[in-house]
């Protein structure tokens, strides 16, 4: 591909994502064309259609959210899903119309099992370190996850705003019913 062709798919990429991620599902390929500054011919050459678009731009925040659980693999084992849902969290927020739910089959089924994957062994992690009830499973991150989006989702679509500290108030609360009683995390 060539340089001007690679910068234009970069841009409109980068458009996509922060038009999909305010508007959802409801965005147009005009939107984007427009954020990005090029006209929608442009976009048609580099992208067939929505779809191909929208694939392109989840496959960048699926590998966003991949390397949030690396980086909280890193964190020491009492702490390490505290932190991977806390970024998590953060990215929801910044990003709520990414939401895999709102975007069905586009989402990047490898990404999202790694995801999976990688959050199944920071539970399990937590478990060792007896930071985190051992009767937790995998669904119940996943549960979490799913919970802190409708929260933002909720906060998105009501006249009740509080900011970003409602879905990290109901994080502390998720987190809470998480820990181990006495551990650190719980102070």
């Amino acid at each position: 591909m060539r340089r001007d062709a690679a910068t234009n798919r970069d841009r409109l990429i980068k458009a996509a994502e922060e038009v999909f991620a305010t508007r959802g599902t409801a965005a147009t390929l005009d939107d984007v064309a427009r954020a990005a500054d090029v006209g929608p011919a442009t976009l048609y050459r580099r992208f067939a259609n929505k779809d191909a678009l929208v694939q392109a731009v989840l496959n960048g925040f699926f590998q966003r959210l991949v390397a949030l659980a690396e980086d909280a693999e890193k964190a020491p084992a009492h702490e390490c899903l505290d932190v991977f849902l806390q970024t998590v969290g953060v990215e929801l927020a910044e990003k709520a119309g990414l939401s895999a739910w709102q975007w069905g089959d586009l989402a990047p089924r490898p990404l999202v099992a790694e995801l999976q994957r990688r959050s199944a062994a920071l539970l399990a992690r937590a478990q060792q370190a007896e930071a985190v009830r051992n009767d937790l499973t995998p669904a119940d991150i996943t549960a979490a996850v799913w919970a802190i989006r409708g929260v933002i989702h909720s906060e998105r679509t009501t006249s009740v705003h509080a900011g970003q500290e409602l879905w990290r108030r109901h994080l502390r609360t998720i987190l809470d019913g998480f820990h181990v009683r006495g551990r650190p995390a719980d102070r």
